[in-house]
């Protein structure tokens, strides 16, 4: 990776340069997220994580039985269905306007990020996953505190965005 070598010249170790210019690039994609989605549909794609979620928790073994990686192409297949359905289940936004809309906006595209991030990751096989991160890295968005945390977190902050809206 061409950010991990220049940060490594930096006098990064290479491990912590990798560590660093994964949340860079986690930090580049919830930003860009955030922008591409918008306001009016962050809040859903986040309710349709949590429904993706939901309904792989409950679908029998023998059914994604048929692929290593059934599980993410669902995970994403149902996500995007259920968006695209949005118009008829939810109308619910991120409102507001000046300036501190636009830190919630990227907050809540940061931590619908980390969720996606988080449930892809703990998905993948561990050992996989380790030839490209560091086990610290790994354990920020895959260890089971790790996966709570993402899971809780989104939820809280929208309970806090909107407290302070009225």
């Amino acid at each position: 990776m061409l950010l991990q070598e220049l940060l490594a010249k930096f006098g990064f170790s290479y491990e912590f340069a990798g560590d660093i210019a994964l949340f860079l690039i986690f930090i580049m994609i919830s930003i860009g997220f955030g922008l591409f989605i918008g306001r009016f549909k962050l809040v859903n794609v986040l309710i349709n994580i949590y429904i993706s979620i939901a309904i792989l928790s409950v679908i029998p073994e023998v059914i994604l039985g048929f692929h290593d990686n059934a599980n993410i192409f669902l995970f994403f297949i149902m996500i995007l269905i259920l968006s695209l359905a949005d118009n008829n289940l939810f109308d619910i936004h991120i409102s507001g306007s000046g300036n501190s809309f636009f830190w919630r906006l990227f907050l809540m595209s940061f931590f619908e990020m980390g969720l996606i991030f988080s449930v892809v990751i703990s998905m993948l096989p561990k050992k996989l996953m380790l030839e490209y991160v560091t086990p610290e890295a790994y354990s920020f968005f895959a260890s089971e505190y790790a996966g709570l945390l993402w899971m809780i977190v989104p939820l809280i902050f929208l309970v806090f965005i909107n407290k302070n809206q009225k």
